[in-house]
């Protein structure tokens, strides 16, 4: 035998390394979860162009659980920036999925229909950070809006299709 294996360097070691400076296999697929979401910050300002005109900005906080899609974005910290223009100039905002290692998914949204208590939109992903960096993907959300004595608590569920490369 010639070159490395006259030396002695078992294939096991060949075979780690190997794999070690391979590219990563792409993660993609459909995913559905399932969130709860309280309101943690409300701001509702006058707009005085005309009456019953306001911009509000509303924040929440959760917790999704992944359905289908495995261990993506499952048990993932959940927060929404909402903002709500009445004149119709915005009505969707961003949300951030918060993995245990510090990994972030970042989306945007619009809201497609609103028929409280139940709302309804379309979402993409716009960027990632750890082990989702440059990820891609879309779908749709579906919002229950519960009314409480210590304010609104929401329900949450978002279908789409994710890649990450």
């Amino acid at each position: 035998m010639h070159g490395i294996f006259q030396r002695g360097l078992p294939i096991a070691l060949l075979a780690a390394a190997w794999v070690a400076n391979s590219p990563a296999l792409a993660d993609n697929g459909k995913w559905r979860g399932r969130a709860v979401l309280v309101v943690t910050s409300e701001k509702t300002v006058s707009v005085a162009d005309k009456n019953d005109h306001t911009v509000a900005v509303t924040e929440y906080d959760g917790l999704v659980f992944t359905e289908i899609g495995g261990d993506f974005l499952a048990n993932a910290r959940y927060q929404v920036t909402d903002l709500d223009d009445s004149g119709g100039m915005i009505s969707g905002g961003y949300k951030t999925f918060t993995m245990g290692d510090g990994s972030k998914v970042f989306a945007q949204y619009t809201l497609k229909e609103a028929n409280p208590p139940i709302i309804k939109g379309e979402w993409k992903f716009i960027s990632g950070t750890g082990k989702y960096k440059d990820i891609t993907g879309s779908g749709n959300y579906e919002v229950h809006i519960v009314e409480g004595t210590n304010g609104k608590v929401l329900w949450d569920v978002l279908e789409g299709e994710y890649k990450v490369p």
